[in-house]
């Protein structure tokens, strides 16, 4: 399961718990986050309602993947569909969004900026953390008030298929958002009286300051608007809101100020936009991966690999490459590939004492390759949010993966040398073919998914939970089976899912907002000063994602900047495939630039090395993935080719 810890100036790193970073002094994880007023002093974090609550997400989604796969099956025995999968499909989704959402926010698992807030003082810190708590229930509060009225008037409104009253499936959001004000305030409850106050009245402030402003604002231009809009939403990201709870906040406040619609449309877009049959791809994604890596079925990989290629220049680190290249395919999230990756090469890698900043290194620009490898999760969001097939992009993602790839092999090359890397031992046939033997079941995972993507011989949800029940065979096979590794892999499932869509959901009513305030007709305006100039789009685009990446991580970047760039993008004659491409190659180069990309620090934990000391490994690596980021660029050839070929497109 994807969790929180801190290093020693405090900053939050996600990791998994197949490789959980060594705390930097003897203070436990629970103790660091307590110190900095994450966790209030005395925080149980209601155990027995988290275990419940990821029991019913857990269930929900295993739930869905039985129903699908029975639909797979149905279509290909009697070649009908099973028709009510659509209806039970929202059910699952908005549980794993609402009810998974609610259960990310008590564990910190929620994506935030903690670059400024972990330079606070600490005694600011408790004050922040309330003030967080505070505007995180505001906002559920708020959401709650204007959506369960919806639940009555749905009650005699019937769904076409199943003919049962559409309120049970819109109870999941209902109950989640609930959840979320219990847990605000019982947090609350458990912090300092002069914390609670003093948040308490900050944010009092702000909503009679946002009050006022209103009449003032709703007269200005539509530019200045949204320029002040897009700075409030920035600045509630600095002082460390979560950012799923800050695109609902500024989603909110944008159609009040704006005076575009009733406030009432947030959450029922958040509801709409958890809504969609193609989400249901990332948790089935998520399940599959986290199968693997719990069952520890990235080991065979790596022995293949270094059967075949590690007696090249470069040793192990020529391994990585290729591993990643592959279990990317599986898990879709570039955490876990690092993760995997990682601790399942990291006792060969120090056995033989390669440089663990050059290890650090080689694995954040094998990740960063892996952004576009199918399934990628932001595939998967930008089909979600824009007209473009998800199978044409799974499709496109493959050439530019091996562009990538190429540059990072041939640093390698020329680095060991330097380096003074001895490469393994040269092994025989037998032992090559062995390898082949012992890693094919999980090889044919990710080979399974592209092509039956690729081919139509399923959606991407359906092929998602083929690969979640193959996932399953395989770790038996293995006999990694346990009961420990089944729980661990629906827990990170209902967290990690739960999160994702929580801010797929809150970007739903963002988008919306930018589109009825005229954004992409203002962002067109401005980038008219560019005179149609596509190489200074391009430019300015990937500074922007390189930057947001930095700041917002990969998916809330490409959720909010996708949907305002995209329509300049195609104005300008840019294939929207290539573009795509680009945006999500700059977004992952921010996402793991050093200082601030949380990528960086993660892979730093898994390979045991600080930050500071690898961070001179790969800056060499951060140049070539730049200008292998130009060739996409300039080359469109590698992005639309085999969309083309394969009539996708």
């Amino acid at each position: 399961m994807v969790e929180k810890t801190r290093d020693q100036n405090g900053v939050l790193e996600p990791h998994t718990n197949s490789a959980p970073p060594e705390p930097s002094n003897a203070l436990s994880r629970r103790a660091l986050l307590e110190r900095d007023g994450a966790l209030p002093q005395g925080w149980s974090g209601a155990v027995w309602l988290d275990r419940t609550l990821e029991g019913l997400v857990a269930l929900s989604i295993i739930g869905e993947l039985v129903v699908v796969l029975l639909n797979v099956f149905s279509r290909a025995i009697t070649g009908n569909s099973v028709l009510w999968t659509q209806e039970a499909s929202h059910f699952a989704l908005l549980m794993a969004a609402f009810v998974g959402g609610a259960i990310a926010y008590p564990k910190g698992a929620h994506m935030a900026v903690r670059a400024v807030v972990s330079k606070l003082p600490a005694a600011w810190r408790p004050y922040q953390a309330a003030l967080v708590d505070w505007m995180i229930l505001v906002m559920g509060a708020g959401s709650a008030y204007y959506f369960i009225p919806v639940l009555t008037q749905r009650w005699d409104e019937k769904t076409p298929i199943m003919r049962i009253s559409s309120m049970w499936l819109s109870i999941p959001m209902a109950v989640g958002l609930i959840l979320i004000c219990w847990f605000a305030i019982y947090r609350l409850l458990l912090r300092r009286a002069s914390q609670v106050f003093g948040a308490m009245g900050a944010v009092a402030a702000l909503i009679v300051v946002a009050a006022l402003l209103q009449p003032l604002v709703s007269t200005a231009s539509t530019h200045a608007l949204l320029a002040c809009i897009l700075s409030i939403l920035f600045v509630l990201l600095l002082i460390g809101i979560p950012i799923a709870f800050v695109l609902a906040l500024a989603s909110a406040l944008y159609i009040y100020w704006g005076d575009f619609s009733a406030v009432s449309a947030v959450p029922l877009a958040m509801e709409s936009g958890a809504k969609g049959f193609l989400l249901l791809a990332i948790p089935f994604f998520i399940l599959a991966g986290a199968i693997m890596n719990w069952g520890g079925l990235m080991t065979p990989l790596a022995r293949l690999f270094e059967a075949w290629i590690g007696h090249f220049r470069g040793g192990l680190l020529q391994v990585i490459v290729p591993s990643t290249y592959v279990f990317s395919g599986i898990s879709g999230s570039k955490v876990a590939d690092v993760a995997a990756v990682g601790t399942s090469m990291r006792d060969m890698l120090d056995e033989r004492k390669y440089p663990r900043g050059e290890v650090v290194a080689v694995l954040s620009a094998s990740a960063i390759m892996g952004e576009t490898i199918p399934p990628s999760l932001v595939l998967l969001v930008i089909g979600s949010i824009t007209s473009l097939s998800t199978a044409a992009l799974f499709a496109a993602g493959l050439l530019p993966a091996v562009v990538l790839a190429v540059c990072v092999v041939l640093l390698i090359y020329f680095r060991a040398r330097k380096l003074d890397i001895t490469p393994s031992p040269r092994a025989t046939w037998r032992v090559r073919f062995r390898s082949v033997g012992a890693a094919l079941p999980v090889a044919a995972l990710p080979l399974g998914l592209v092509v039956g993507i690729l081919l139509g011989w399923a959606t991407p949800t359906e092929v998602s939970a083929l690969a979640a029940g193959y996932g399953f065979i395989v770790t038996a096979a293995y006999r990694r089976a346990t009961r420990n590794v089944l729980w661990e892999t629906l827990r990170e499932t209902a967290t990690t899912g739960g999160m994702i869509l929580f801010i797929i959901a809150a970007a739903a009513p963002f988008s919306q907002a930018l589109s009825i305030g005229g954004a992409a007709e203002q962002i067109g305006e401005l980038m008219s000063a560019l005179h149609g100039s596509k190489v200074l789009f391009l430019l300015l685009s990937v500074v922007v994602l390189i930057i947001m990446g930095q700041i917002l991580e990969g998916l809330p970047a490409v959720l909010i900047f996708v949907p305002i760039l995209m329509p300049s993008a195609v104005a300008l004659g840019i294939d929207p495939i290539q573009y795509s491409m680009i945006l999500i190659v700059a977004m992952g180069l921010g996402s793991f630039a050093p200082p601030a990309g949380i990528g960086f620090y993660v892979a730093s934990a898994v390979g045991r090395e600080s930050m500071e000391r690898s961070i001179r490994h790969f800056y060499p690596y951060l140049l070539a993935l730049g200008g292998g980021l130009v060739l996409i660029a300039a080359v469109p050839w590698f992005s639309t080719i085999l969309p083309t070929v394969l009539g996708l497109t």
